[in-house]
């Protein structure tokens, strides 16, 4: 994982997220925001540096990084909303709106939407230094006890 300045956040509102996920550790570094007030809707938010490793061949930050960038918003927004240590993914869609490229920062804007007793439902935003880069929406299962 690069740790050199320039896979670093922009400023010191941001701190790593030792999520001990092994996507991450070969990857990108995520960091969580402590400058920011969290609502009932967004508990949680999520930055990252493109490097040059998530870029695809035409030097733009790969679709599914992407993607996978916001199910980590919207799956960590979702583990804070529940209290539980995973919630997987039962479905999600992505637009992709605009290019992100090596050296972008990228932060989450993530709402957990509504809730029942076996899923929640989610959607999220990325924005880059230009503007929003994606949007995603996502369904993610509640472990019950016992299953």
């Amino acid at each position: 994982m690069d740790t050199t300045p320039a896979a670093m956040p922009p400023d010191a509102g941001w701190q790593v997220w030792e999520h001990d996920d092994p996507f991450e550790a070969a990857n990108t570094r995520i960091f969580r925001a402590t400058a920011f007030t969290p609502s009932e809707e967004e508990l949680v938010r999520i930055g990252c540096r493109v490097l040059p490793a998530n870029c695809n061949f035409l030097g733009g930050g790969h679709g599914g990084f992407i993607a996978t960038l916001l199910d980590i918003a919207m799956g960590r927004n979702v583990l804070a909303a529940t209290g539980t240590q995973g919630a997987p993914t039962v479905s999600m869609t992505v637009d992709f709106l605009r290019g992100a490229v090596a050296g972008d920062w990228l932060e989450s804007r993530a709402r957990l939407l509504r809730r029942t007793r076996r899923l929640a439902f989610s959607d999220a935003i990325l924005v880059g230094p230009k503007g929003i880069v994606a949007r995603g929406n996502g369904v993610f299962a509640i472990p019950q006890p016992g299953t």
